[in-house]
């Protein structure tokens, strides 16, 4: 793949993650679904194994979306951005090299349970962003860290195996838009073609000219 493609998908990633994550802060009906096309829309680069262009598209859309929505962000910064690298990299650097599958799965899981345990943590105690008490016809339950966090892994690995899919599906569209793109004629193409075509046709004129000249020798020699 062309560095200007690279560079384009990069950029175009980075814009509709921002759009997304923006929209995730201030369309509160529509939270998590924005949450989620953001994390999708930085896997654009990744679909065609450009890692720094992934880990640049998310790093440049934290940073616009914290100084836009501050502290409002941090869902996007601290999970579903950097999950989307994370999970991209277990699934494409890491699993390769074990060639186990029990063993290959089970480191896998392991380390996307513990960094997802780790943002449950943050966000419990030091954001007290979970609801810390939630009512059930009528009465009220007191949530805890070990209910709260063992609770939700299985929304978690739901939500992994979703975005495993969409990566997949979306990794297939990407690549039929590039191979699209890249057979289009571009302006320098067509100077090159050009240039290459008054070359080409220089040395058929030169070839032609020496061909004459050998056969107008010939029939001066016979005369």
């Amino acid at each position: 793949m062309k560095r200007s493609h690279i560079i384009a998908l990069s950029g175009i990633s980075c814009a509709m993650a921002l759009i997304c994550v923006v929209g995730s802060i201030y369309v509160e009906f529509m939270t998590l679904t924005f949450a989620v096309l953001a994390a999708v829309f930085v896997q654009m680069p990744l679909t065609q194994k450009y890692w720094v262009g992934g880990i640049l598209s998310y790093v440049a859309t934290s940073i616009l979306a914290f100084v836009i929505g501050n502290i409002n962000s941090l869902p996007f910064i601290l999970f579903f951005g950097a999950y989307a690298i994370i999970q991209w990299g277990l699934e494409e650097k890491l699993y390769p090299l074990i060639k186990n599958k029990i063993l290959r799965y089970t480191t896998g899981y392991a380390i996307k349970i513990i960094y997802f345990e780790a943002i449950i943590a943050i966000f419990w105690f030091l954001f007290n962003a979970l609801i810390p008490v939630l009512t059930i016809f009528g009465k009220e339950i007191k949530l805890t860290y070990l209910i709260i966090s063992l609770a939700t892994i299985p929304i978690f690995l739901l939500y992994d195996l979703l975005m495993h899919l969409v990566f997949k599906n979306f990794t297939i569209i990407i690549n039929r838009v590039v191979k699209k793109t890249t057979k289009t004629t571009t302006p320098d193409d067509i100077m090159y073609n050009s240039e290459e075509e008054k070359k080409d046709d220089i040395f058929a004129n030169s070839d032609d000219r020496n061909d004459n000249n050998n056969e107008n020798n010939e029939i001066n020699k016979k005369e």
